[in-house]
């Protein structure tokens, strides 16, 4: 699975006997998130913001297959229907199990939100700290990087101000 220039691209030229096997499984693992679909919605009279703090998120740069993790908030407000809180999870971890660019998962997430709930109002915030920023280039580690998508009744007005206000407060990485 690993081939051997990539030994000798990384400075080695053998791994421990196991770790093609763990990379399988690992990429095995990947390939479940991925396939996930059972996102349960209760219906729901509720019409109050509510918001997920500390998602955690763990992806891969597609430009140079290094880490990039953090944290994700999502927030809505329900229109008649809510979504099971451990989706939130299964649904970041399937759209991030994929090599991507952070703007790129914060924009699918609201999507993939926005579909499933069709709520009043939608907020997603990723803070992620990319492994090439401080493993290569700049070599720095003291750099987060945020990004947003507000829909709805939270692009503006009172219920963005009490998002930001809400994942601002809450946020493990601040």
């Amino acid at each position: 699975m690993i081939a051997k220039e990539y030994y000798e691209l990384l400075g080695g030229t053998n791994f421990p006997k196991d770790t093609n096997d763990r990379v399988q499984r690992f990429g095995n693992e990947l390939n479940e998130k991925r396939l996930y679909e059972k996102f349960t919605t209760f219906d729901s009279t509720n019409d109050e913001m509510i918001v997920i703090n500390g998602i955690k998120l763990f992806s891969f740069c597609e430009h140079h297959l290094l880490p990039f993790f953090g944290y994700c908030s999502i927030a809505y407000i329900p229109q008649g229907k809510i979504l099971g809180l451990s989706k939130f999870q299964r649904l970041v971890d399937k759209i991030a199990s994929i090599p991507t660019l952070q703007e790129n998962v914060t924009s699918a997430i609201a999507e993939q939100v926005e579909k499933i709930l069709e709520p009043k109002g939608l907020g997603v915030a990723t803070t992620c700290v990319h492994s090439c920023m401080f493993g290569r280039g700049i070599n720095t580690s003291t750099i987060s990087v945020n990004s947003q998508v507000l829909k709805g009744a939270m692009k503006e007005g009172s219920a963005r101000t009490e998002f930001l206000s809400r994942i601002n407060n809450e946020n493990p990485l601040s």
